[in-house]
């Protein structure tokens, strides 16, 4: 097999005008100071120019151009705390959420009388579908701290659960009530959520937890030595929401602090109520 090449001559009397792209050239007179060169088939090269400064060289799948590159992804630019029961609205623009949801805190037990009394649980905190369609996600109540009578021992309020989340903190348990004849102490600590500190041991009543879903402390000694034991704290449940639609809304229950019980003598500290927090 043979093959029949014809060359160019490329001597300076034989080159006539501009050298087309088939035949090895750019078909141009003159390539632009510092652009990008793009092929173009047989015709003319491409030229792209630098643009404006910090530009980058981006493909639209088909061609390229200088255009301002995007700003940082991946962050979140604002923040929403919801502290009643509603609605919330998804913004415009946004397709992914962070969320972040906290029980709220048991109350406090007491003592009076010689009789103990148990604080309430604290409510559920929830994040559920309204108009966009999402699996619940929970943050639980804080149990009730006990109340301690003579010669006995008492626990504090179990810490709230979580679920629905990609992370699903239990809260932490309030302290145990005890007795000691003719102690002067103050009811136990109520037990912390991941935001919100237990409350301390007071002289009197018991303190009221810390925002947001913090347990609240028991009642303080009587004379026969005893005091009551610390509600718990509240769970805290974290998801992100995906390929959420802007404009759609989300349903959130604000679940209430729990009431320390009301002896009349040193009552329970109340818990505090959960919280919604929704980055965007």
């Amino acid at each position: 097999m043979s093959f029949i090449y014809t060359p160019v001559n490329l001597s300076s009397s034989a080159i006539q005008g501009v050298l087309p792209v088939p035949s090895g050239g750019t078909a141009s007179t003159s390539l632009t100071l510092n652009n990008v060169l793009l092929g173009n088939n047989t015709g003319a090269l491409l030229k792209v120019a630098p643009g404006a400064s910090g530009n980058i060289l981006t493909s639209d799948g088909t061609t390229w151009a200088s255009t301002t590159p995007s700003a940082a992804g991946g962050g979140f630019t604002a923040m929403t705390l919801i502290s009643s029961s509603g609605t919330f609205t998804i913004p415009t623009g946004k397709t992914t959420l962070k969320v972040t949801i906290v029980g709220a805190g048991g109350g406090g037990g007491s003592v009076g009388g010689g009789l103990g009394y148990a604080g309430n649980a604290g409510g559920n905190t929830t994040l559920s579908s309204g108009t966009q369609t999402i699996s619940t996600i929970t943050g639980g109540g804080g149990g009730g701290g006990q109340g301690c009578e003579p010669n006995s021992v008492t626990y504090g309020g179990s810490g709230g659960t979580a679920s629905g989340g990609t992370v699903n903190s239990r809260g932490n348990p309030g302290n145990a009530g005890d007795r000691g004849a003719g102690s002067s102490l103050g009811g136990a600590n109520g037990g912390s959520s991941m935001f919100g500190g237990g409350a301390q041991m007071t002289g009197g009543s018991g303190n009221a937890g810390g925002n947001y879903g913090g347990g609240g402390a028991g009642g303080r000694a009587t004379s026969a030595g005893n005091f009551a034991a610390g509600g718990g704290g509240g769970g805290t449940a974290i998801s992100y929401l995906t390929n959420v639609t802007p404009g759609n809304t989300l349903t959130i229950t604000i679940g209430a602090g729990g009431t320390g019980y009301v002896s009349g003598v040193w009552d329970g500290g109340n818990g505090s109520a959960g919280i919604v927090i929704i980055e965007y």
